[in-house]
């Protein structure tokens, strides 16, 4: 995977989990930090199931 294909795919992912954050009633700096902590949690997992 080419490094720019990875950081798209990487913000688009954080972008997913601090939405669903927001949606959820996060403050915008809770989401941020919660999508920061969780987003190479979640493609890690994504690459290992692949």
């Amino acid at each position: 995977m080419s490094d720019q294909k990875s950081t798209e795919t990487r913000h688009y992912r954080f972008e997913q989990i601090r939405a669903r954050e927001l949606a959820r009633g996060a403050s915008d700096d809770e989401a941020t930090r919660i999508a920061t902590e969780t987003v190479d949690k979640v493609i890690a997992a994504e690459d290992e199931s692949k």
